[in-house]
């Protein structure tokens, strides 16, 4: 080719991926040989015309082409627009999302072909995808043109929700994005933009409905660890004068910050979605299209260059969650969403994926359904089972480590096959063992990745003891119940049932969650299908025998369960699998003889130059020495990898350490060798980190915690690595953990090591780390604003026990605690606890600081000893606090977490530490005056069921407290805030002899003398009236059963009986007869007594001159007697008996106060001295509380009967009841009841959960004193309040006939009156002056206190004493008192009757016969000479001389007739004149429904007219 004198020849070189043109061009067209040593220059004046030239015809090259594009449409709009609608509605809507330098069109389109773009032209022709409606959504991803520097991946994050949740069609109507569910279709850097989406909508309410609505995503080629190739742009873009990089160019950077914390957030709410991830395989042209001119004097070479690269490993292209689907695409990074036709394979992968997505949640997602959805459903049960986060961190963190072609001997192992594909419908378990560090967690990951890719439903759990949650049994079971309810949709649904039954299962007893959920539900289902457990590291349990005999209980399940666990062999654990049920199948498999892997290892990861058979016998020699030690072998490789020569590597053979011991003192060695002192302080925090946290943290909240330390490193990630020296690993997701668990055990046990990690010291720079974060300046508005520290949670949920493993003589540590307790910040650390339902943590942390406390108590030798005492008593109030404010305030904090900093602190009791420093009345806030104690007490709420009412039993289930009268009535309270409920009372219609509520008190029976019937406690309803035998047996006990279908009745005539519930008119169905044979020597009578087992499988009966008896009631079988374990005069006669809920055991009461414990199989029996008349049992079984006439309460734990509590109060206990979560007990006393919530409980609940501490550094936290005691005195109930109209002064009467007087400021004043016959005080007014005050006792007495409203006290002077006239002349109690607008005359009312007193003469001037069912009188608004009296149908006008004036009838449209009689009478509770007094507005009340009135005052009083229509506004 000739062009203007120049030769033009081109050769071709090759050289790794890159293929480079040199073409040389010569003035006399004669060909050259290239020299490499001849050194080229170009002509600066050459190269400049050349870029010209070039750059000349790129812009207008690239001006035609974005012209002609624009026209064409063919790059696709920016924002959210609709591709393609289907003719009905959609089911499903698909979103797709371009990437880095995409476009909504061109990326989705081959060769920029708009017949190509396959989201419109192939998907709309699928089966599925054709009921869909498809959508793009188009961004400025063109990082090669101008723009704002700063835009970052959150912003486009922004931009896509914004879009979703406002952008309209072409017709300009809502897209109403949300209504159905989403599916995302992302490539590259789009896939970050929808996560980040995601993680923002998860806190804004506003786009609430479209979160919910997202039910998958498929990633192509999505960044998820960064792209090194992204520094390599950014660093291009930078260089050149055209245009600068932009922010979110460096977020794509290999493990940058923003994908850390992205990846970190997005982990924990991944679960909910369905996941597809697709993978390049090819490498990717990215060199520059124009060329460059190069060239001597002699010479000028125009050379291109166009490298290919991988864009993106599978690692940073692969989340790794469980459940994820992965597929690989024979595509480079470009080609991943573009396709030739719809018969590429690479769209046939695409779409068969997108059509098993939609497929799915068009079969799950009823239409129309209100119900939530099945994520939301997952969500509240990860709620309930209190999952933090779900084991894929674990998973992933050991299946990183997996190397190819390992692990691949198990599937072949007999032993695995016989458990894997057993068609016995046994339960089975094997035993997977081996040494330390010889790679089972990897193999575990190895065998769940295999379960999984075979559709097996499989669980699996990884007991890190290196977090002391993950050692414990309780969320072992917690999470594989929620695994269970994920894969299992009619189990996610019981399992949410059981939430009702008001049991926190996050701090239940292990043996409750297995009895509650999986023995109750999981192994009742009727499901064929096996399920697969997992459970990696059972040496680190905090007690491994607990754990093998729990689940060696899986022989009982109706489904078969197939059970691996995997640990190193201790002689617990062998000893614990020598008592193998017979119904179990039991198998074990050792790793130790298997070194295949090893050898695998070393041939991939070993790089050494020379011949195989040197290779070889390396690697050999290492197995050998290796001891099967995976991580051995790993560190050796590592070190043989650092030789260059034989002779090298024979000196690091001969030099290698024995053992992982030999191996980590080395590793520390070097650590306290380095020279650099910067680096060597960098070292020992990140190990006094990682060795000492309570779970692993990530790269970012380690780098928070160290504070300054880490802003001394450039590079965080690689100073951690090369510093610590191989001690320390971080896996891909960015979590920084010990390299073994006997690396921690190494630097943490002893001082004879090269290096070490001082206990205690770790801990006190963990709490220091920790209160940093805790007390960082504008917390508090962060907190508001959603912006908290990454480190925030940990330390909130941690400090106190890093504090509780300091050293106690550390100042430093005592001053910043200190520092925290009387600074704000302690409130809020209370609302972030309160906001992220984690409140329960202020009980761990109270009895956290009572340990310290116990290491700080005041020494009069100390030089500061009053300094110490005043820290001292600070933080022993602090530690009472936090356990009380959780009782006494736990559900105000959940709904308003902010109302710790005003309204809670003035309610608290006034030498509390929270009052002290925040409670006090300062600039106007809260004041709360008259508190019956300056302390915390043990009541936490009292029951009133009014005077005249005498309530004999009461029950807890679920949500409601249920109170039985005998006459007939059944009171409901809501066990969180002890409301009335609004189905409250519910009244049977006759005498009743006994309630019973459901497991979830949903439902509750009561039996009466003719009918027993079945109400739903939320509405009030009866459900069902069934009539009783004509025969009238006596009922003993009664139960809800087999999922409240049935009820069972055992009865005085030995007969247990049976009703199904599900029948509409259900009769009487005899279950057992219990013929029970004659003693000789006793006497066999009625039963007095019967108890029903939970199940309904067990009953025992109680006769009063034979011993207890106990019956399996199918068949029925005769277990046996309980025999006095004393001779006693009396027969033991048994008042109570309940069975325990997990095992055949009985815990009764004999009538003379002894509390025994009968195991009838075993015929074993003790008893116990308590003095008792009633007994209740905890719903786990764990705890006895008991009660006597003296008013006296004990709580006992039911395994060896010690006393945990005491309390003395007044009144005789009638009826006991444990709420379902522990924390409290309730008792009723006749017209009253109490809610106790001891601390004692409360530490006793929280210590439940032994594997959250106990065996961990931090020692066990067990109570110096087992037994705490209270002493409560009786409380005299305020039964009437009035303010005075005038002043700050109000007043009280109460219960016991006493009445006080209050100033709002001063608190109180004075006793006013105390009764002697203690009759309490009904009825109180003021005068509206100010000066009189009057009030009536139960006997019908009225008395007039003349008061100075200015000193604020009685004034002696003027007293009118006891009006006896009024007793006869009232019909009825007193209802209202009413002063005369002048003082002169006080009005008292019963009624149906009225008279009025003259304080002059104190006597009575008038009565009449006048007044209104549930009615009401005030001062007429206009003339104060008239009165005006309403009820709920009927208004009255009279004057102070009781003459009736006017009649009218109240015409209500609202249907107020709707309840029956026996529901209750309407009436008026309160009414208020109108500012300008033409109106009166009226509140009235029946079965806890209010309705309001507004009624026009009467303005002519002149005529009388019966039933004259009153004026309704």
């Amino acid at each position: 080719m000739q062009d203007h004198g120049w030769a033009v020849r081109s050769i071709s070189l090759s050289g790794g991926n890159a293929a480079t043109k040199v073409v040389s061009l010569g003035f006399d067209g004669t060909r050259h040989r290239l020299n490499s040593s001849v050194r080229v220059q170009a002509y600066a004046q050459a190269q400049v015309q050349a870029q010209a030239q070039a750059q000349a015809q790129a812009e207008a090259k690239a001006k035609a082409k974005h012209s002609r594009k624009q026209s064409e449409g063919d790059l696709g709009p920016l924002g959210l627009n609709v591709v393609f609608t289907p003719k009905n509605s959609q089911k499903v809507d698909i979103v797709f999302i371009h990437g880095l330098g995409g476009t909504s069109r061109k990326t989705w389109s081959k060769h920029g072909d708009p017949e190509l773009f396959w989201p419109l032209k192939f998907l709309p022709l699928e089966p599925y995808i054709c009921l869909s409606r498809i959508l793009t959504f188009g961004y400025n991803a063109n990082f090669r043109a101008a723009g704002n520097v700063s835009t970052s991946v959150l912003d486009f994050a922004k931009d896509l929700l914004f879009d979703l949740k406002f952008a309209k069609n072409d017709q300009k109507e809502d897209l109403n994005i949300g209504k159905v569910p989403l599916v995302f279709v992302v490539h590259s850097m789009g896939g970050l933009v929808i996560k980040e989406a995601y993680m923002q909508g998860q806190n804004d309410p506003e786009y609430e409905a479209i979160i919910k609505a997202i039910s998958a995503i498929t990633f192509l080629a999505t960044p998820h660890r960064g792209t090194n190739l992204a520094e390599l742009l950014d660093r291009i873009l930078r260089s050149t004068l055209v245009t600068n990089s932009k922010h979110y160019i460096s977020e794509l950077g290999k493990n940058s910050f923003t994908l850390q914390k992205l990846n970190e957030q997005f982990r924990h709410i991944a679960p909910r979605l369905d996941i597809v991830s697709f993978y390049e395989t090819q490498s990717t042209s990215i060199g520059l299209k124009s060329s460059r001119v190069v060239g001597n004097r002699c010479r000028l070479f125009l050379v291109s260059t166009k490298a290919l690269q991988m864009i993106l490993e599978k690692d940073s292209s692969v989340l790794g969650y469980p459940g994820e689907k992965s597929k690989a695409l024979d595509a480079d990074h470009h080609n991943m969403c573009k396709y030739d036709s719809p018969q590429d394979p690479n769209y046939v992968a695409v779409r068969n994926a997108l059509q098993s997505l939609i497929a799915k949640i068009t079969a799950t997602v009823a239409p129309n359904d209100g119900s939530l959805s099945i994520r939301n459903k997952l969500g509240t049960l990860k709620s309930s089972l209190g999952i933090s986060e779900t084991p894929d961190i674990d998973y992933n963190f050991f299946r990183d480590q997996w190397f190819q072609g390992t692990c691949h001997w198990l599937p072949d192992e007999q032993e695995y096959l016989d458990w894997l594909r057993s068609r016995t419908p046994k339960s089975s378990v094997i035993w997977l063992n081996g040494g330390a560090a010889t790679g089972k967690s990897v193999l575990s990951s190895f065998i769940i990745n295999n379960l999984v890719e075979k559709g097996l439903c499989c669980q699996y759990f990884f007991i890190r003891f290196g977090d002391r949650k993950k050692r414990t049994l309780s969320l072992l079971l917690r999470s594989i119940a929620y695994q269970l309810a994920s894969s299992r949709m009619t189990l996610l649904e019981k399992i949410l049932r059981l939430k009702e039954q008001g049991v926190d299962f996050e701090t239940a007893s292990p043996r409750t969650i297995w009895e509650r959920i999986f023995k109750g539900t999981v192994f009742e289902a009727e499901e064929d299908e096996p399920m697969y457990w997992v459970i990696d590291g059972l040496d680190e349990a905090d007690d491994p025998r607990a754990v093998i005999r729990l689940l060696f209980e899986v022989s009982g399940s109706s489904v078969p369960v197939r059970i691996m666990l995997v640990g190193r062999v201790t002689s617990e654990i062998a000893a614990s699998f020598q008592k193998v049920p017979s119904e179990l199948i039991f198998r074990s498999i050792s790793i130790e003889n298997h070194k295949d892997d090893l050898t695998h290892y070393i041939q991939q990861e070993l790089s050494l130059s020379g011949d195989d058979k040197f290779k070889e016998n390396v690697s050999q020699r290492l197995v050998r020495e290796s001891q099967n030690n995976f991580l051995w072998v790993r560190l050796a490789v590592e070190t043989l990898n650092l030789c260059h020569s034989k002779e090298g590597i024979e000196l690091a053979l001969h030099g290698l350490p024995i053992g992982m011991r030999g191996f980590y003192d080395r590793m520390a060695l070097s650590i306290a060798q380095n020279t650099d002192s910067i680096q060597r302080t960098f070292a020992s925090a990140v190990l006094q980190y990682v060795t000492t946290t309570l779970h692993v943290l990530t790269i970012t909240e380690l780098s928070h915690a160290l504070h300054e330390e880490a802003f001394k490193m450039l590079d965080f990630r690689r100073s951690i690595i090369d510093v610590c020296c191989g001690f320390v690993v971080i896996d891909k997701d960015g979590y920084v953990a010990m390299v073994h668990q006997t690396a921690r055990e190494y630097l943490l046990d002893g001082v004879d090591r090269p290096f070490h990690v001082k206990r205690s010291d770790a801990h006190k720079q963990m709490f220091l780390s920790c209160m940093r974060c805790l007390m960082a300046v504008g917390l508090r508005a962060k907190v508001a604003g959603r912006q908290e520290p990454l480190f925030l949670k940990y330390a909130a949920c941690s400090w106190f026990v890093h504090l509780g493993a300091t050293s106690g003589d550390d100042g430093e540590v005592a001053e910043t605690l200190a520092k925290f307790l009387v600074g704000r910040w302690i409130l809020t650390w209370i609302q972030i606890l309160a906001s992220t339902d984690q409140l329960r943590v202020m009980i761990q942390a109270s009895r956290h600081l009572s340990r310290y406390l116990s290491k700080q108590k005041p020494n009069d030798d100390r030089p500061h000893q009053r300094q110490d005492i005043v820290n001292y008593e600070l933080l022993n109030t602090w530690a009472e606090d936090f356990a009380r404010i959780v009782g006494k305030f736990g559900g105000i904090l959940r709904q308003d977490p902010e109302s710790i900093y005003k309204l809670i602190p003035p309610f608290c009791p006034k030498n509390s530490a929270i009052y002290q420093q925040f409670g006090k009345s300062k600039d106007g806030s809260l004041l709360v005056s008259g508190f019956s104690s300056q302390t915390w007490d043990d009541s936490l709420a009292r029951l009133s069921f009014g005077l005249g009412t005498y309530a004999t039993s009461i029950s807890a289930a679920g949500a409601r407290i249920a109170t039985l009268v005998p006459s007939g009535t059944v009171y409901l309270h809501d066990s969180l805030n002890f409301d009335e409920s609004s189905a409250s009372p519910i009244r049977h219609g006759e005498r009743v002899y006994s309630m019973t509520p459901s497991t979830s008190g949903t439902l509750l029976a009561t039996y009466g003398y003719r009918t027993v019937k079945v109400w739903e406690t939320h509405t009030g309803n009866c459900k069902l009236s069934i009539d009783n035998l004509q025969s009238r047996p006596r009922p003993l006990t009664m139960l809800f059963s087999e999922n409240d279908q049935f009820l069972l009745v055992g009865s005085d005539d030995r007969r247990i009986r049976c009703l199904d519930l599900n029948l509409g008119s259900p009769i009487w169905q005899i279950v057992a007869d219990l013929e029970e044979p004659e003693l000789e020597g006793h006497y066999l009578n009625s039963p007095n007594h019967m108890a029903l087992d939970q199940k309904g499988k067990l009953a025992s009966v109680a006769y009063r001159g034979h011993p207890l008896s106990a019956w399996e009631i199918e068949g029925p079988v005769h277990i046996g007697h309980c025999w006095r374990t004393r001779d006693v005069l009396a027969r033991g006669e048994v008042i109570e008996a309940i069975w325990h809920p997990h095992q055949p055991e009985i815990l009764g009461l004999y009538i003379e106060g002894v509390v025994f414990k009968w195991r009838p199989y075993d015929d074993e029996a003790e008893e116990f001295a308590v003095g008792a008349s009633r007994l209740a049992m905890s719903t786990d079984g764990s705890l006895v509380v008991t009660g006597d006439v003296r008013g006296t309460l004990k709580v006992f734990t039911t395994a060896d009967f010690t006393n945990l509590y005491q309390l003395a109060s007044e009144g005789n206990v009638l009826g006991l009841a444990f709420s379902a979560d522990l924390r409290r007990f309730y008792d009723v006393r006749g017209n009253y009841g109490n809610v106790w919530e001891p601390n004692a409980l409360l530490k006793f609940v929280d210590q439940q959960d032994k594997d959250a501490e106990n065996g961990s550094e931090v020692g066990s936290l067990a109570q110096t004193s087992n037994h705490s005691e209270s002493v409560l005195g009786k409380v005299d109930s305020i039964t009437t309040l009035a303010a005075s109209p005038t002043g700050r002064l109000y007043c009280s009467g109460t219960e016991n006939g006493a009445v006080y007087l209050y100033d709002r400021q001063r608190g109180k004043l004075a006793e006013i009156y105390v009764s002697k016959s203690f009759l309490s005080i009904e009825q109180m007014a003021w005068s509206q002056d100010g000066y009189y005050l009057c009030f009536s006792d139960s006997s019908k007495r009225v008395f007039i206190k003349k008061l100075d409203p200015e000193i604020g006290g009685p004034d002696g002077s003027v007293e009118i004493n006891a009006l006896s006239s009024a007793k006869t002349i009232l019909d009825g109690p007193i209802t209202q008192l009413l002063f005369h607008p002048d003082s002169t005359h006080v009005m008292a009312c019963s009624p149906s009757s009225t008279c009025t007193i003259s304080l002059a003469s104190s006597s009575v001037t008038v009565s009449a016969k006048i007044g209104i069912a549930g009615s009401r009188r005030i001062v007429h608004p206009k003339d104060p000479t008239l009165i005006v009296c309403i009820g709920p149908n009927d208004f009255y006008l009279l004057d102070w001389n009781l003459s009736l004036l006017r009649a009218l009838k109240i015409e209500r449209s609202l249907d107020h007739n709707r309840f029956s009689p026996s529901q209750g009478q309407e009436k008026v509770v309160e009414i208020l004149p109108t500012a300008n007094k033409s109106h009166v507005l009226l509140q009235t009340e029946r079965m806890k429904e209010r309705t309001f009135l507004i009624l026009e005052a009467p303005s002519n009083p002149a005529a009388v007219g019966e039933n004259e229509p009153a004026d309704i506004v």
